[in-house]
């Protein structure tokens, strides 16, 4: 054949069949001449074009294998990628039947399938960061799988099990190379950091990246500054948005059931799978639904108690394998007091019985893993499909004491340590983050550190946090921002007495110094500056009195004549529906309070009212990790002044929903001011009642 045949074929082929590569006339002239390598699916594609019998076709494949296999070592812990089984991958076990029991059902071809092949396609010639987001067993990860089989299956594969295995890649890159990174959470958040220039240089050096993630932990990245003005996950954001994304549905599509269909004639998995109600196609595969029911129907409360802990802990930000000392301490929470009678040597006995039983073969809700002594074993790791399903179950449930008091004392692994500290601090557990900033602080953790010394203060304990901060300077002298984290504790110790001392006459200095302690003496600045005339912050303190709800200050202010304060006041009394106080105000010439007392007429009330059935909906998205729709659920909850569920989203750590529920606490003159001080300094228990110092559990 001459170049100009094989590239006419070649054409014709790949227009039939997108897996079929195209034959250019330089890349075959270049590759019969020795110029550039022989890849797997470019010699498929010329030896069908050729149209070599099948003995043949297979001989010169295998001869291809060897000399592949013989031209280098590829990098460190690496393997061929058709040399590593799916299993060793990510891709979940599926269910067995009794004519089916190998570990993959066939593979149901994804209507994104094309795209992905394009990608990777792409990706072999000049490098590429291709990242699959879906759901927990939505089958994300067995259609990277099968793509990256199917185009450069003798590539070889690394799989790291922590950042600093990518960083040394990254140092000394290899040909021929893909980096799978499946569940990428793994790596984000973690010390060392994984950040978009360590993925820029891979794939500049043509390494073929790969990886999925769930949504929850991809919209949660992608999230822009916090209420606070912080970015944690600014790093993050550029690493995702450097990536190709193909979103990846948990239903399957009507093209996908019908090849679903066809495929289920010779593969009784597939069968049983499309008749089940209870879950998406991958995820009855996956085993889902057996998972589900080893939760709900478990024979007794210890095995339910243990898996229901394990999956908590996770929602908390534990990676890490679950000791079963852990796990045992954790269990108490879950159990009646009748059921906490037995030995607890005897409830982790009975409840491992059931959580580590095999579902369909090899799928269970707890799955141990290995030490590094043979027969010994560090831990337990809850399924991810049964952790997604809780968390979406029980997104609004704070866990119990006994979990949060086994995580703080147990979990040793400085990234778990730090996902649980946010945690504890998003829901209002204080004493619980204090705990675990101190593990922190202790090995050396400077962010840690600072957020310690924050709770101290809030709390009143000024001593301990100014002890802290010494410590902390001694260790290095010359940091400017220790020294000045010290000297403000001074300045604030001393600002405190003020409010303190018998001469104080300010009838509001029990809520002053609450106030001072709990900011960081921001708002007391704020009042000195407007106190010399200084308009800016007069206007500042406006916005912050009631972003705070501090409605008593800041109609003191307003009818002082202060605009910014009068309007924001409005604002807040519509949001807060105070239609007699907002008409009182337009009655006596306030034109903002008119402006908003014409905005909730009868007729917006009405709409207002008609909104609340839009709070399921927004429940409901917020339940399948919507992080978006969580928040624009607090601002309704707010809105309503419904206490109750906004105590909801501070239990499921929802963002701003700490600060919106503190503030309609402030704004409700039936909640007493010195419960909401006690709030906001101590936090909440584990139960959602009002913590105090030296509280138990």
């Amino acid at each position: 054949m001459s170049y100009t045949d094989l590239q006419r074929i070649g054409k014709a082929r790949a227009k039939a069949d997108p897996r079929s590569r195209e034959l250019p006339t330089s890349t075959v002239s270049d590759v019969l001449s020795g110029k550039r390598p022989v890849k797997k699916d470019f010699l498929e594609s010329l030896l069908a074009a050729w149209q070599v019998p099948a003995d043949e076709h297979r001989q010169i494949v295998e001869v291809w294998r060897r000399i592949n296999a013989a031209v280098g070592q590829g990098p460190a812990n690496s393997r061929r990628f058709d040399e590593a089984s799916p299993r060793e991958l990510g891709v979940h076990p599926a269910i067995s039947t009794g004519d089916a029991s190998d570990d993959l059902p066939g593979y149901v071809p994804r209507d994104f399938d094309e795209r992905l092949h394009d990608l990777i396609g792409r990706g072999v010639e000049r490098g590429k960061f291709i990242l699959l987001m879906g759901a927990s067993s939505c089958g994300k990860t067995r259609s990277l799988f099968e793509a990256v089989r199917n185009i450069v299956p003798d590539w070889w594969v690394v799989q790291p099990t922590r950042t600093q295995e990518i960083h040394e890649l990254t140092a000394t890159p290899t040909e021929r190379t893909v980096l799978w990174l499946d569940d990428l959470h793994r790596y984000l958040g973690t010390d060392p950091p994984l950040r978009k220039s360590d993925i820029v240089s891979l794939v500049r050096a043509g390494i073929l990246v790969v990886g999925t993630l769930w949504p929850t932990h991809y919209f949660a990245r992608k999230q822009l500054r916090q209420a606070d003005g912080t970015d944690t996950h600014a790093d993050d954001r550029l690493l995702l948005e450097f990536a190709d994304v193909i979103p990846v549905p948990d239903v399957l599509s009507g093209d996908e059931r019908h090849r679903a269909g066809e495929l289920a004639t010779t593969d009784s998995r597939i069968g049983i799978a499309l008749t089940s109600s209870d879950a998406g196609l991958t995820q009855v595969l996956a085993a889902g639904p057996d998972l589900v029911n080893s939760w709900e129907q478990a024979p007794d409360p210890y095995g339910k108690a243990i898996i229901s802990a394990a999956a908590d802990a996770r929602r908390l930000g534990v990676q890490g394998p679950l000791t079963a000392q852990l796990l045992t301490e954790a269990m108490a929470g879950y159990l009646s007091p009748a059921h906490r009678v037995a030995a607890p040597s005897s409830w982790l006995d009975r409840a491992l019985r059931h959580a580590t039983a095999d579902l369909h073969g090899a799928v269970s809700a707890l799955t141990p893993v290995a030490g590094q002594q043979g027969g010994s074993v560090d831990g337990y790791m809850v399924a991810d499909y049964l952790t997604q399903h809780l968390a979406r179950i029980r997104r609004v449930e704070c866990p119990p004491h006994s979990l949060w008091a086994a995580l703080v004392t147990h979990v040793r692994d400085a990234n778990d340590l730090r996902r649980l500290s946010s945690s504890a601090l998003a829901r209002m557990r204080y004493r619980y983050a204090e705990a675990a900033l101190d593990k922190l602080r202790k090995i050396h953790e400077p962010s840690a550190v600072v957020e310690l010394i924050t709770l101290l203060r809030r709390q009143d304990r000024l001593v301990e946090a100014l002890g802290v901060a010494e410590a902390w300077l001694a260790a290095a002298p010359q940091d400017d921002e220790r020294r000045a984290l010290r000297a403000n504790l001074v300045r604030l110790q001393t600002r405190a007495e003020e409010f303190r001392g018998p001469a104080t006459e300010n009838p509001r200095a029990a809520e002053l110094l609450a106030e001072l302690l709990a900011d960081g003496g921001r708002a007391d600045a704020l009042r000195t500056r407007a106190a010399t005339g200084d308009a800016v912050a007069s206007e500042d303190l406006a916005e912050l009195l009631a972003d705070r709800g501090c409605l008593d200050e800041l109609r003191e202010r307003a009818n002082s004549g202060q605009q910014v304060a009068a309007a924001r006041l409005a604002e807040l009394l519509a949001t807060l529906g105070r239609v007699d106080e907002l008409g009182h105000r337009a009655e006596s010439g306030d034109q903002t309070a008119a402006r908003h007392l014409a905005w909730i007429g009868e007729a917006n009330t009405d709409l207002r009212m008609a909104s609340y059935g839009g709070l399921a909906e927004l429940r409901a998205a917020a339940d399948r990790g919507n992080e978006e729709a969580a928040t624009d659920l607090t601002a309704a909850l707010f809105e309503a002044g419904d206490h109750r569920a906004l105590l909801d989203e501070v239990n499921a750590g929802t963002q701003l929903a700490v600060e919106r529920y503190l503030a309609l606490l402030c704004a409700d003159p039936a909640v007493d001011g010195g419960l909401v001080r006690q709030i906001r300094a101590f936090g909440l228990g584990a139960d959602g009642s009002p913590d105090r110092p030296g509280a138990s559990g």
